[in-house]
């Protein structure tokens, strides 16, 4: 696992590790070294570097790294973008130290030919739109067709949320500090920072809050079955989905529970959407006895609920009424995900919103977390990780960087492609992790396990397809673990 962390999290650390006794001086040497690493294994001497700084810490950085640079015997200047007496104190240190030793400073940036830009003009501090001739400047930057390396964050992304504020730096490299900042993988972050590299200014024993899974860390949830394995030990889930409506989700959710391994599956439906089963005799198919959902179908849902070691509930349910459904699953204290309808219900019903508990999984796309919290998609999207902290169970809140948060830990999952962006793959991913609930998972471990099959097995089926041709039902089919 790769730990992340937030804008204030890495300047709360620096002050800490400078409170210490570790002068702020030799934190920018580091940083501006680790660039300068980076700037040495990618371009060599044969091509020219321009250190294009700000008045701030982050313009330090650059400023230190073109020094170093220099040193070396590269063909280095660094443009000043701002006053030079307004520099910060680390920051005017070692622009003196570049004039003393000739480094070339120019006020404005004119291209050269053969040129790698290192953009330091704003770090993760920057809250507002960039605008006037810091605006102008990184547009030039973008078009210039130069390759751009980055210190610590493309100037113009929020470190949180990934927003691009107003614009931002399309970076080939970025070189990070102690940590990657959550917009590096939200929002536009991934698009924006290009190939990333993490320098180490100091070492940081603190709790791992939010962090990066990656293969490893999921494939230890998800060890291999004993040799006297049977149906009975490996979970009995159950699916309340459907509708005459959406047949097609509830299949896709009910196969994906079975491809994730669980021993039994059941799957409740209004009656119009049972023939449709057929097609996958390994479920048991449960019929509600009425057209569609309402309180009727609830009562029957009660009673099949008995014994199940995990519900799913929502996928393809449409109009049909299942507050009663929720509300008994919820009752019940046993694992459950809630998704997609019955996300958009109890939105409704804000009085479900209480019977949440630790045992429960949310999985809402942006849309579905704006109506749960009454507010805009922007707002989500602009604040993610203040999102999933909202409710006490897990949140797995789906985008391209999926972020899974419980009890004060948030997991960022990037397996996937954009082939997931169809109708159907939330469906997969309610039975993926119902599946794996059912097997004894606990939620938090459930929801990142379901994360990381959905998305491997999209990037397997991605490499046969193409991510235009990929559908919902190719994902199951790659399924493997």
């Amino acid at each position: 696992m790769e730990r992340i962390i937030t804008a204030e999290e890495a300047k709360a650390k620096d002050r800490e590790v400078i409170a210490s006794g570790v002068s702020s001086i030799s934190l920018m040497r580091k940083a501006a070294e680790g660039i300068a690493e980076v700037v040495k294994s990618k371009i060599g001497k044969e091509i020219a570097v321009t250190a294009i700084c700000g008045t701030g810490n982050n313009g330090g950085d650059g400023i230190a790294a073109a020094l170093f640079l220099y040193r070396e015997g590269f063909d280095t200047r660094i443009v000043l973008c701002g006053d030079a007496q307004r520099c910060t104190r680390d920051a005017a240190f070692y622009l003196r130290a570049a004039e003393e030793e000739g480094v070339p400073i120019d006020p404005q940036w004119e291209p050269k030919e053969h040129e790698l830009l290192v953009d330091a003009l704003f770090g993760v501090g920057l809250n507002r739109p960039v605008e006037g001739e810091a605006k102008d400047l990184i547009s030039r930057i973008n078009a210039s067709g130069k390759r751009i390396l980055s210190a610590d964050l493309p100037s113009g992304l929020h470190a949180d949320s990934g927003a691009v504020m107003g614009e931002a730096v399309h970076a080939d490299y970025t070189v990070t500090m102690q940590a990657k900042k959550a917009g590096m993988l939200l929002g536009q972050g991934r698009a924006y920072c290009g190939e990333v590299f993490v320098g180490q200014l100091y070492k940081d024993d603190s709790t791992i809050r939010m962090f990066l899974q990656d293969e490893t860390d999921v494939e230890t949830l998800l060890p291999k079955r004993p040799f006297d394995s049977h149906k009975g030990k490996n979970g009995h889930a159950l699916l309340c989905v459907g509708s005459l409506t959406y047949p097609g989700a509830a299949l896709l959710s009910a196969k994906a529970a079975l491809r994730g391994g669980a021993g039994l599956l059941t799957v409740c439906m209004p009656d119009p959407v049972r023939p449709f089963f057929c097609a996958l005799p390994e479920a048991i198919t449960v019929p509600t006895g009425t057209e569609d959902w309402d309180k009727a179908a609830a009562e029957t849902v009660k009673q099949v609920m008995i014994g199940k070691q995990a519900i799913g509930i929502g996928c393809g349910v449409g109009k049909g009424d299942i507050t009663s459904v929720i509300e008994a699953a919820l009752r019940s204290g046993t694992k459950l995900v809630l998704d997609a309808d019955a996300l958009n219900q109890m939105a409704k019903h804000r009085e479900l919103l209480s019977l949440l508990h630790e045992n429960v999984v949310l999985t809402p796309h942006a849309g579905e977390m704006a109506r749960l919290l009454e507010t805009t998609v922007e707002s989500i999207l602009s604040d993610p990780i203040g999102a999933v902290r909202a409710f006490p169970c897990t949140t797995l809140l789906k985008g391209a960087t999926t972020l899974i948060h419980s009890k004060g830990q948030i997991a960022f999952s990037t397996f996937g492609n954009p082939g997931l962006a169809k109708g159907g793959s939330g469906d997969v991913l309610t039975g993926l992790i119902t599946s794996m609930l059912a097997q004894g998972l606990d939620p938090f471990d459930a929801a990142r396990a379901g994360a990381y099959l959905l998305g491997t097995s999209a990037d397997r089926a991605m490499k046969m397809l193409g991510e235009r041709a990929l559908l919902a039902n190719d994902v199951i089919d790659m399924v493997q673990y």
